[in-house]
């Protein structure tokens, strides 16, 4: 008996010493990265229905400041965060992104506020300039405090390709990112409702629930062309009483060789909002130089429509700094029940984008 016992002794006192410690990892240290954009530009703006004055010279800023860190335990899994804070004053969310980072041979998985797999697998022309398939345009155009419906814009058909379900965008979310393989990987996302930053609980008689968004796409090189395809599918498993589900899909293809890039996206949105978007686009880069020229299309069924032309180009300064600007015209129409509101405006920004 004290034999087996001094031979359990032993056995386990080697497993401690043998055994991966999570303890001899390191602690997750923090570091500080992230980007300022500064724009300074002329608009003219001709609008419909409307007494505003909102032609000259504006300026404009976008920021973040980005914490990160990462540990990696003995077992080879790594650990991390990712916070962004808005570095302009956002009263509605001034913290942007907010997430857990889990990473192994099994592949990646994220959990907390930020983007589905859809957004984040999604395809599109390059844009050298202010983001044409990102929204930046009605800034300079006016949209916001028009007679233009700006409905359906962010995250949405009006404004965007990168489109999620019911526009939930950082809403809080489980999401899994397979390893890629042979240039394919899959990704699916999975959050309660649409809300973000929010311990409430899920009331599902009220409001949207049970988000589903899958993600899918391949990058690779053939014969010396670069080719990127995707595709994205998600919705809403439950709505409130007498609404609709929103559906949304989109894809996108991108191709290079020697310097040149061409791109096509679309987007698909079904249920209480109906709208499609596309954006195509053709860019050259060569060492510090890049040049593109983009046109972007969006609508949403009985409120607006939009289309925009831009061309860009960048010049690398240096590490993490690069100059850029835009020459754009964008026109807005309202497809409401009046559909005599409308905006045309041309504008010419430039400015100067740091990373860190």
């Amino acid at each position: 008996m004290k034999k087996v016992l001094l031979g359990s002794t032993a056995i386990v006192a080697a497993g401690l010493i043998a055994a991966p410690s999570a303890m001899a990892a390191e602690r997750i240290k923090v570091g500080v990265g992230g980007y300022m954009e500064q724009w300074f530009g002329y608009t003219s703006v001709n609008e419909d229905n409307s007494t505003r004055d909102i032609d000259g010279f504006d300026v404009k800023s976008d920021s973040e400041i980005h914490f990160t860190g990462a540990t990696v335990l003995d077992n080879g899994i790594e650990f991390g965060i990712n916070v962004q804070l808005e570095a302009n004053s956002n009263s509605g969310d001034q913290i942007d992104e907010s997430y857990l980072i889990v990473k192994g041979s099994f592949g990646e998985i994220n959990l907390g506020s930020e983007n589905s797999a859809m957004y984040k697998m999604h395809y599109a022309p390059s844009d050298f300039g202010i983001g044409i398939n990102s929204g930046d345009q009605g800034d300079w155009a006016g949209l916001s405090g028009s007679a233009v419906s700006g409905s359906g814009y962010f995250r949405g058909v009006l404004g965007s390709t990168y489109v999620e379900p019911g526009r939930a965008n950082d809403s809080e979310k489980l999401t899994y990112y397979t390893p890629r393989f042979a240039g394919f990987q899959l990704g699916a996302s999975y959050s309660p409702d649409n809300a973000q930053d929010s311990n409430s609980p899920v009331d599902r008689n009220t409001g949207l629930s049970d988000m589903v968004a899958i993600g899918a796409n391949y990058s690779g090189d053939l014969g010396g062309v670069s080719l990127g395809v995707s595709g994205g599918y998600g919705t809403f498993l439950e709505t409130a009483s007498g609404t609709d589900e929103p559906e949304v899909w989109s894809a996108g293809i991108t191709l290079g060789v020697g310097g040149f890039g061409v791109g096509v996206s679309y987007a698909n949105e079904d249920g209480l909002t109906e709208g499609q978007a596309y954006n195509l686009g053709v860019s050259y880069e060569t060492g510090p130089f890049g040049v593109s020229l983009s046109y972007f299309h969006g609508e949403v069924e009985n409120s607006s429509e939009q289309d925009t032309i831009h061309l860009s180009g960048k010049y690398a300064l240096g590490p993490g700094v690069t100059a850029a600007a835009t020459l754009g015209y964008a026109e807005f129409q309202d497809e409401g029940t009046a559909g005599n509101d409308e905006i045309d405006a041309t504008y010419f920004v430039t400015g100067i984008r740091l990373s860190f």
